[in-house]
């Protein structure tokens, strides 16, 4: 399935995220969850700009609506009020089959659980997505091992999930999120099931990554390592952005980071 450019040119969302430089652009975001007659508000109004080639950080207690957010600029949600546009685009615009397209090939997801095909081989997994984008074949092989020696996996193209180690998978997640060449990789708490000296390779190879390919990295996390790495931090509460600041405008030994 194509979007055709005249629909891109339709839903294009003007020149300020283009002038500022930003990926990413969230106006007055609501989402209300809705069971029966009962209402739960997740956001409510979320507005901010996330800038091209940024490392950027969400964190916020259970139930903040942290998720909610993550969801909503990773275009896998759509809002109940507000504009999210991705790359100029109004994702809201977009039907099912379009969305699938535009996610395909502008975002790169890295889960906390990896979601490997457990049948498939590490280099079946990370080409995967290139065969729903409708990239060749040999192209496609050609990327998978490039993909993997770039994330150190260099002499495991043939092994499956089951023969990884934890942070062995996550590579393999962070290679196959790269796949398509994405302008925005979403980390969703992608050092949560490893152990700290694991968790800090998995953090300087999204931060080489950054700095290398230029991707965007959004990742939602609590992880001070994550968080001290990061250009940005988010915080949100009560589905409300309540602060944001650089990693230096922050006292990491204060009793929120504990």
């Amino acid at each position: 399935m194509e979007v055709t450019p005249k629909k891109l040119r339709a839903l294009l969302a003007g020149s300020e995220c283009e002038s500022s430089g930003c990926i990413t652009r969230a106006v007055g975001v609501k989402k209300v969850y809705r069971t029966g007659e009962q209402e739960t508000h997740a956001l409510r109004g979320a507005t901010l700009q996330i800038h091209r080639g940024e490392y950027l950080s969400i964190m916020g207690p259970s139930g903040s609506g942290k998720s909610t957010l993550f969801n909503m600029i990773g275009a896998l949600s759509k809002p109940s009020e507000g504009k999210v546009y991705i790359d100029q685009v109004d994702v809201a615009q977009l039907d099912f089959d379009e969305l699938a397209w535009f996610r395909c090939r502008k975002i790169g997801y890295i889960f906390q659980s990896y979601n490997l095909v457990a049948t498939m081989t590490c280099l079946e997994n990370v080409t995967l997505p290139m065969s729903f984008a409708g990239v060749d074949a040999e192209e496609a092989h050609e990327r998978g091992v490039e993909l993997l020696q770039l994330v150190g996996l260099g002499g495991r193209f043939l092994h499956k999930p089951s023969e990884l180690s934890g942070g062995q998978q996550q590579r393999v997640a962070i290679a196959r999120a790269l796949a398509n060449r994405p302008e925005i990789i979403l980390a969703d708490e992608p050092t949560a099931n490893l152990d700290q000296k694991t968790g800090e390779e998995m953090i300087s190879l999204l931060t080489k990554l950054r700095n290398e390919l230029g991707v965007t990295v959004i990742s939602a996390t609590h992880d001070l390592k994550m968080l001290k790495c990061s250009d940005r931090i988010f915080w949100i509460r009560d589905g409300v952005i309540e602060r944001v600041a650089r990693p230096s405008e922050i006292d990491f030994s204060s009793g929120e980071f504990h």
